[in-house]
């Protein structure tokens, strides 16, 4: 183990992604954790790494979506002090008309997505904060900012990644922890056929190959950047995008009512004070 780097944890390891980006900590000097579903597919991976570098790598075999499998988890990386990032990978989806999905892939998508990105984060920062050193990396989506029909839960999911993110960076700043969001377009991976959406059905030019997302994203996590936008040519469009938010927050945090409402006709019909409800009527004229 480097005495620099530490202990890498990567969820979804056996996903395209989640391969590259194994192999791209390890040549940077970290020791692994790989969390996947399939024993054997994590153990090709972590062959491969060790064959190119000299790093450790441990296995572990979860399911991020069950309850049991991700109190494991938790219980391995909580008060391991030789782990220094957390790759929140893991992610499910499933497309088609939210009044058509089964409960059992909204929950799917609610468990991986929302529920172990937010507890794994949970179980390693208390150490980070201890040690003031660690980085958290949360994969968000282009989708958390762009509602798209028929994969209404993943993009809340994401947009849920997106507002827990932020929030935590406002936690530890100047504590020496990153934690960063990576915000992909669609990405060419198994993914989106496990989602029910080849992705083949998508514009060639919106799909991003996986080794760009993860060299891109590595890259931002080398420079210690807070957010990582592998396709975004312009910063300032997320710069604009930042303003416009505070600016609309501004004007939410308002006591007062608009004027646009205010201006209305309105008569309040209040019925007797004693043995009645209030009955608030608003009557136009």
């Amino acid at each position: 183990m480097s005495d620099l780097k530490g202990t890498a944890i990567v969820t979804g390891a056996t996903g395209g992604v989640g391969a590259l980006y194994a192999a791209g900590l390890a040549e940077r000097g970290y020791d692994l954790l790989l969390v996947g579903r399939q024993q054997k597919t994590l153990d090709a991976l972590a062959k491969a790494v060790k064959q190119k570098a000299n790093v450790k790598v441990e296995t572990l075999v979860a399911n991020l979506a069950e309850a049991k499998d991700l109190a494991r988890v938790e219980a391995r990386i909580s008060s391991d002090p030789a782990i220094t990032a957390l790759i929140n990978n893991a992610g499910a989806a499933s497309f088609g008309p939210f009044a058509k999905q089964s409960s059992e892939a909204v929950d799917e998508t609610t468990a991986v997505n929302i529920t172990a990105l937010t507890r794994l984060t949970h179980a390693v920062l208390p150490g980070f904060l201890a040690r003031g050193a660690g980085s958290i990396v949360n994969i968000a989506s282009v989708l958390a900012f762009h509602p798209w029909p028929e994969f209404s839960v993943y993009n809340a999911s994401k947009a849920f990644v997106v507002s827990f993110s932020q929030a935590l960076q406002g936690e530890v700043a100047g504590s020496g922890v990153l934690v960063q969001v990576v915000t992909p377009p669609a990405v060419d991976t198994d993914f989106w056929n496990k989602a029910g959406l080849p992705v083949s059905n998508l514009p060639a030019g919106a799909v991003m190959k996986p080794q760009h997302l993860v060299e891109a994203a590595l890259k931002g996590l080398d420079r210690g950047e807070s957010w990582v936008f592998p396709s975004l040519s312009e910063q300032a469009v997320w710069d604009d995008y930042e303003k416009t938010r505070q600016a609309l927050v501004g004007g939410l945090m308002n006591g007062a009512l608009a004027a646009r409402y205010a201006a209305w006709p309105e008569r309040r019909i209040t019925a007797a004070t004693h043995g009645a409800a209030e009955v608030p009527t608003i009557l136009g004229k």
